[in-house]
């Protein structure tokens, strides 16, 4: 298992430099198998996928997807109209991408050009990089807060189930051996529709005792059905109702823990949720992923930190 700091993120208010005439040639790709082997090439993650964009047009915004001629960068750029201003606001999530991240100002400032030219007065990239070097040359700003995590938790995904629970540290193993003797199983659902319901009152419940938001159920409904996923739910034998679950996405060799929930334990630790986790391992086997991004923890883990819980 090891510890990344993602990526930065970036602002760019004002127009770019002017792109040299030596740099890439870029063209707008629409067709999805394309996009995705491009993206996959390039390491790119779930949100420069063709799936993610077509998923976040329900809530406003346009992909405007941008691929170099060789092949060695591209970024899917997100653009939604600014209500009372005029133009739009570009958002490249874990873009854009290089084949060589030296190559990224350049990239992002040619990016911000064919957004300009879109209409965006407004252009937020968070490559996924540890740091994008001489970025504020280009006339980006670095952003104190952003929008995915900065730093994550990435575990390999091994070759089966006994190889998985070998690698696991010794706390994990001896609580998916808890939760199988309190009598709980984890699956992935085959009946997303009412399971679906079941996770979302979880989460719902979950969000409550830990202080963090949620979106519209509809939101989690249409990412189930658009964007490659399993749903994992650990129940109590005999009962209908989970006790955990996640919410797992998957792209190319890489799986990624988005939402997670779990029952109040009341005093007693069930451990649920670390077998859900080791079924969503499972099922980013099965999907073909090699890692699985936890998604998310404190760049500067102590005891204190209000995600101290989590990581």
């Amino acid at each position: 298992m090891s510890t990344h700091e993602s990526h930065r993120s970036y602002a760019l208010p004002t127009a770019p430099r002017p792109a040299s005439d030596r740099g890439a040639v870029y063209v707008e790709v629409e067709e999805k198998e394309a996009w995705n082997a491009a993206v996959a090439n390039l390491g790119g993650s779930v949100l420069q996928s063709y799936e993610w964009g077509e998923f976040r047009r329900h809530g406003g915004w346009t992909p405007l997807r941008l691929l170099a001629e060789d092949g060695a960068s591209a970024a899917q750029v997100l653009l939604r109209r600014l209500p009372g201003v005029g133009g739009s606001l570009a958002y490249a999530p874990h873009g854009p991408l290089a084949s060589d991240s030296a190559d990224l100002p350049a990239v992002a400032r040619a990016v911000a050009a064919h957004a300009k030219r879109c209409g965006a007065r407004l252009i937020e990239i968070e490559p996924r990089v540890v740091d994008a070097p001489d970025m504020e040359t280009e006339g980006f700003r670095r952003s104190a807060s952003s929008v995915q995590p900065r730093c994550t938790l990435v575990v390999p995904v091994r070759e089966s189930a006994e190889a998985q629970y070998a690698a696991l540290p010794k706390e994990a193993r001896y609580g998916i051996r808890r939760a199988l003797r309190l009598g709980i199983g984890a699956e992935t659902s085959m009946d997303e529709g009412v399971d679906l319901e079941f996770f979302l009152d979880l989460l719902e419940g979950t969000a409550e005792r830990q202080w963090f938001g949620l979106r519209p159920r509809d939101y989690y409904k249409l990412l189930l059905q658009e964007v490659p996923a399993s749903l994992i739910l650990a129940r109590r034998e005999g009962e209908e109702r989970p006790v955990a679950g996640a919410m797992v996405l998957t792209f190319g060799e890489e799986a990624y823990y988005l939402y997670g929930a779990s029952i109040s334990s009341e005093g007693e630790n069930l451990y649920a949720s670390y077998l859900a986790q080791f079924e969503a391992l499972s099922a980013a086997r099965r999907a073909g992923a090699t890692r699985y991004d936890m998604w998310g923890i404190p760049c500067k883990p102590h005891a204190r930190h209000p995600l101290w819980g989590v990581y």
